[in-house]
């Protein structure tokens, strides 16, 4: 067995990834890591792990254009596979103008990255998160190809589980084939199982996800944020990168501009929240439906809702397909609120049919008096579904497959749409309650007992692993 790790960027997870690759070391089996550029290698602390690794972003200089290894994977969109990182991009900054032949070359040397170490490694499973950017969307891309295990360590929103991803694209389907199991009589769950999820939709309007209580983004305090030893040491660190090769280290560019962006960015969130409050509006006693921002840039959208990205867009549009005589409430994200800029709030409250609430409004209070919630993959929507609410879905998400679930097809289909929606709503309180428990059970069934947490410190990240380990183990030989 040999286990092939992703490392990058991502704050903190290098914690809980190495104190995994440690662990499976000791029990004898051989790991690897692909790293995105050098500034990983020293932050991530991968050369004190004595594990062989590849880094990416000097592979990528040494490249020239593959366009036969492109047409090969022709049947994959590999255009959309770049897209999580153009939308990051976008949003702090990191790339600026490329030529097209930038891209083609980026997508080439993906694929022959991770072809080349899959190859002449004999990898049969990668450890990462689920497919969140596009280093593990072309890591995924190939495994596909190979046949390699992609093990994506995921939050659920039940409290205290979490699972394994191993395509963003259908986690929905583990629970839809539990379901039609549990229907049938074929799959016998524990009674205990049954209790649980009994007791957690009774207890739904007071459970908070796990993920949700762990990223601690609703702090808008720049001194709490980062005057603080461990980010000026972690600067300290990526200053003997400045002039380095930031054209192809594609993620994170110049790493300390990057971080100074970071800054730059929470300081002008911080100094915008106070211009906000005039444009929110209070709940008012009328037909609405519910519609919560996402938190950008993140994958539940530039993987998994990458055609409305652009929620002010996709807002307009519903604006101007709302069924006669109900308006759109738009609440605010509570870990992303001041981080769009003005215009984004003056826009979006000036549109027709369309109230902008605070993030501070009491979600499931404004769940329960909708007519249903309208969402590209939101968790919203998740608990508007066990609240017994109808939800217009735009994206690819869990509960897609929910009887209570509206596809959005054709935005030009989007009043077609709302219309079938409320059609929905003739399910007794009966039937949905059943479908519920069952959907909640076999949601368990597909997930671990665990509360994840990728950004934890060392310590904390060690003893986290003791705990998933022989999850993971039992996940790694299962597929051998």
């Amino acid at each position: 067995m040999k286990v092939l790790v992703l490392s990058n960027g991502a704050p903190n997870y290098h914690n809980f990834f190495n104190a995994l690759a440690r662990k499976l070391i000791s029990e004898g089996v051989d790991v690897g890591y692909a790293v995105d550029c050098p500034a990983s290698v020293v932050e991530n602390k991968v050369q004190e792990l004595g594990v062989g690794y590849a880094v990416f972003s000097d592979y990528f200089a040494k490249h020239d254009l593959d366009e036969k290894l492109l047409h090969s994977y022709s049947h994959h969109n590999l255009n959309l596979a770049l897209f999580s990182d153009f939308d990051r991009s976008e949003e702090y900054g990191i790339w600026g103008a490329r030529p097209n032949d930038f891209f083609d070359r980026l997508k080439s040397a993906l694929l022959s990255f991770f072809e080349k170490l899959i190859d002449e490694g004999g990898y049969t499973a990668v450890l990462y998160e689920n497919v969140s950017n596009a280093f593990a969307h072309f890591c995924w891309i190939v495994c596909q190809e190979k046949g390699v295990d992609y093990i994506g360590f995921t939050s659920s929103r039940l409290p205290g589980r979490f699972g394994f991803s191993g395509n963003p694209y259908e986690d929905h389907l583990a629970i839809d084939a539990t379901i039609q199991r549990l229907e049938l009589g074929e799959l016998k769950v524990p009674d205990a199982v049954w209790q649980w999820s009994r007791e957690y939709m009774q207890n739904i309007d007071t459970i908070t996800p796990d993920y949700m209580a762990f990223n601690k983004l609703d702090n808008v305090s720049i001194v709490n944020r980062y005057v603080r030893r461990s980010k000026f040491q972690k600067i300290m660190r990526l200053v003997r990168f400045f002039g380095g090769d930031h054209y192809h280290s594609f993620q994170r560019g110049n790493p300390v501009l990057y971080s100074a962006g970071m800054l730059w960015r929470n300081i002008r969130r911080r100094f915008r929240l106070p211009f906000i409050t005039k444009y929110y509006s209070d709940p008012r006693s009328e037909k609405f439906f519910l519609y919560p921002l996402h938190f950008h840039p993140e994958s539940s959208t530039s993987i998994l809702a990458s055609s409305y990205v652009n929620e002010y867009e996709t807002i307009k549009n519903i604006a101007f397909n709302l069924p006669e005589g109900y308006r759109l409430y738009v609440k605010d994200h509570i870990s992303a609120w001041g981080y769009p800029s003005l215009t984004f709030y003056k826009k979006l409250a000036a549109l027709p049919n369309v109230s902008l609430l605070s993030p501070f409004e009491p979600t499931k209070k404004l769940i329960k008096q909708s007519y249903g919630v309208v969402t590209l993959t939101s968790t919203v929507g998740y608990e508007a579904l066990l609240l017994k609410k109808p939800v217009l879905l735009f994206g690819d998400v869990f509960y897609q497959s929910h009887p209570l679930v509206t596809r959005v097809g054709r935005t030009a289909d989007l009043f077609e749409s709302f219309l079938r929606m409320l059609k929905t709503r003739n399910m007794t309180d009966n039937e949905v309650d059943d479908y519920n428990l069952k959907f909640v059970v076999a949601y368990h069934h597909s997930t671990l007992p665990g509360r994840l947490n990728l950004m934890l410190e060392s310590s904390d990240a060690r003893a986290l692993v003791d705990d998933v380990f022989p999850l993971l183990l039992a996940r790694l030989l299962s597929a051998q």
